[in-house]
């Protein structure tokens, strides 16, 4: 089976006269508020908000597919200016030479996987998170394709896999594959930062898979990537761990309300200003607002007020007064942000986890988690060349992570101490179109700063 993103004769797209040229008109032409709601798994306050003030970014690309389906005429500024055709553009990639690690990625069992420099843009601004979003090469080609310079080659990856028949969002398994590549990337730099804005990666990535496997792909991604980079010959350098999954278990523990709870897992996610919202959600509890006795509107659900359904206005109603009494205490507050600042040695960071929490059985799932993935890893915790920390703010750059998140640190690179990094990202591949989520895992070598640290340290390359 082969992975190479090749030219494919694009589909004839019968477009009506008619050309929706806001968001209320594509919402009504997609079958109204609850349908949207439904296709974007957002409420149908939300779908009413948007008829309002437009989509927002992460609705684009889903949105965009769903209007091509049923042969609708979008103007683009309706989506952002990403392209409303269902598939972008099938561009050639170009042939790369291989190298060390692409080859030992290969004689691991990966199949090579080739993809273009030039990918579309909408799946990035979706999946790539605030802070790597401002990050990308973006322009318009002159066939009015909203395109990009890929940033990384993992979301190339998973459009090459859902690409093969076999994995498309009609099929009814998509099969496990495992793949390996190795090419440039591209990303806006500070001036000053003492980085390039070019680089190359070679990489891996398990995608399919049943949950049961999911261990044992996070040790084989982790175990193949430590692999190349001691081949080259780096014999010091740090591996620095994160679970995304135990901000919401330590958020649970501490009884942190449903409605709070989701305003910090956004904030927690979106990696800045974290703090700023926890400050803000502080203040609304010291300063908590007079109840307000909203009465439920009468009459047919279906009718609409400004806009809104009064099923949608009831919905928001209850829910308002089902979170009224969602305030953060002082004490959670003070924990959640001691959480942020936890780094270290497993058992270090899981005794002060549990020093915070001041239950030993909260967090155990994930201390045995852990000590499972460097067994089959191959982890030690006490080689001092090869130190093994957990860090509870790690992997929040790529808004796609969904669990596992990893670097691998050579310090005295400094700017650049970043030679490797990965993690798990169960949900892309169903918001690139898969019908449902698939389990995946991956991660990628920064070729030009693993060869830095292999000369720093007197190396092989």
């Amino acid at each position: 089976m082969k992975y190479d993103d090749k030219s494919r004769a694009a589909s004839a797209y019968a477009t009506p006269a008619g050309r929706l040229t806001t968001a209320n008109a594509v919402i009504d032409a997609l079958g109204g508020t609850k349908a949207v709601a439904d296709l974007l798994s957002v409420g149908a306050s939300s779908v009413s908000n948007y008829r309002r003030l437009g989509f927002p970014a992460r609705a684009y690309f889903s949105l965009a597919k769903a209007c091509e389906t049923q042969g609708l005429n979008v103007a683009d500024a309706v989506f952002g200016g990403v392209s409303s055709r269902a598939q972008p553009t099938q561009r050639q990639a170009a042939k790369s030479q291989h190298t060390p690690a692409l080859e030992m990625f290969t004689a691991h069992g990966f199949t090579a996987c080739h993809t273009p420099i030039l990918q579309p843009a909408g799946p990035f601004i979706d999946r790539m998170g605030e802070e790597m979003r401002r990050r990308l090469y973006m322009f318009t080609d002159p066939g009015g394709e909203q395109v990009c310079l890929r940033p990384d080659l993992t979301i190339p990856s998973a459009l090459a896999y859902l690409a093969d028949p076999q994995n498309s969002a009609s099929a009814a398994s998509p099969a496990k594959a495992k793949l390996a590549y190795e090419g440039l990337a591209f990303r806006y730099q500070s001036r000053g930062a003492g980085k390039p804005e070019e680089f190359y990666q070679a990489g891996v990535e398990i995608i399919g898979g049943t949950p049961e496997q999911s261990l044992s792909d996070e040790a084989e991604i982790l175990r193949v990537i430590l692999q190349a980079v001691d081949a080259a010959g780096v014999r010091t350098y740090e591996i620095v761990l994160n679970n995304l999954g135990m901000f919401t278990q330590f958020l649970t523990a501490l009884g942190v309300s449903l409605g709070t709870k989701k305003r910090l897992e956004r904030a927690y996610h979106q990696s800045a200003n974290f703090e700023a919202v926890v400050q803000n959600l502080l203040t609304e509890a010291q300063r908590p607002q007079p109840a307000r006795d909203i009465g439920f509107v009468t009459g047919d659900a279906n009718d609409e007020i400004a806009g809104r359904s009064i099923g949608e206005i009831n919905a928001r109603i209850e829910r308002l007064q089902s979170e009224a009494g969602d305030q953060l205490t002082q004490a959670q507050a003070t924990a959640i942000l001691r959480f942020m600042q936890l780094s270290g040695p497993a058992a270090s960071v899981m005794q002060d986890l549990q020093a915070l929490l001041g239950d030993a059985s909260a967090m155990t799932s994930f201390n045995d988690d852990w000590q499972a993935l460097f067994s089959q890893a191959g982890l030690a915790q006490n080689d001092a060349n090869k130190q093994v920390f957990i860090a509870t703010a790690q992997g929040r750059k790529m808004a796609y992570y969904t669990g596992l998140a990893f670097e691998v640190h050579v310090p005295g690179l400094q700017a650049q101490r970043v030679i490797a990094s990965g993690g798990r990202y169960d949900d892309l591949l169903q918001s690139l179109g898969a019908q449902n989520p698939i389990n995946a895992i991956g991660g990628a070598i920064a070729l030009e700063r693993l060869e830095a640290a292999s000369q720093q340290q007197g190396g092989s390359l």
